[in-house]
């Protein structure tokens, strides 16, 4: 089974807000594609689920992304990535969009995507801007995903 997963965001750079944007994940399996967020349970698009885990699926459909990379994932590192997202996990102002997502691909690819803003709170502007920092120098696309090696470690 071919595996990539695909980290994005749909603001990127300081001319976006603080607070604005949001980050978020794909998985493509055998072309089919799933998209991933963690939202707050508070947020207009999502029902409050308590205790439950704030990953939500498949509402990202709708957005554009200013910035996304694309990792193929080898089958260790893809039964890694599914057993992060059976996680229970839930939205903070510590653990935003951004920083869940930037982890999710820290600790299944080995490569972490800097998302720390000012004051240390991580946010989809500043992932973005550093998704597009890599894509510049090393471009990747869904058909074209870079291939982490086993030793990646590499910091933005």
């Amino acid at each position: 089974m071919s595996i990539t997963l695909g980290i994005y965001s749909n603001v990127a750079g300081d001319k976006s807000d603080f607070t604005s944007g949001h980050s978020w994940i794909t998985v493509t399996r055998n072309s089919i594609t799933t998209a991933y967020g963690l939202w707050p349970d508070n947020h207009p698009r999502t029902l409050d689920n308590g205790r439950g885990s704030d990953i939500i699926i498949g509402l990202e459909g709708t957005r554009f992304p200013s910035a996304s990379r694309f990792f193929k994932l080898n089958k260790k590192k893809s039964l890694i990535l599914e057993l992060e997202l059976k996680k229970n996990i839930g939205w903070r102002y510590t653990n935003t969009c951004a920083s869940w997502a930037s982890d999710v691909l820290s600790t299944v690819t080995g490569i972490d995507i800097d998302a720390d803003d000012w004051a240390g709170f991580e946010t989809p502007r500043e992932l973005g801007e550093h998704i597009n920092e890599l894509e510049r120098t090393h471009p990747t696309s869904l058909v074209q995903p870079k291939i982490p090696n086993n030793n990646d470690s590499s910091s933005w």
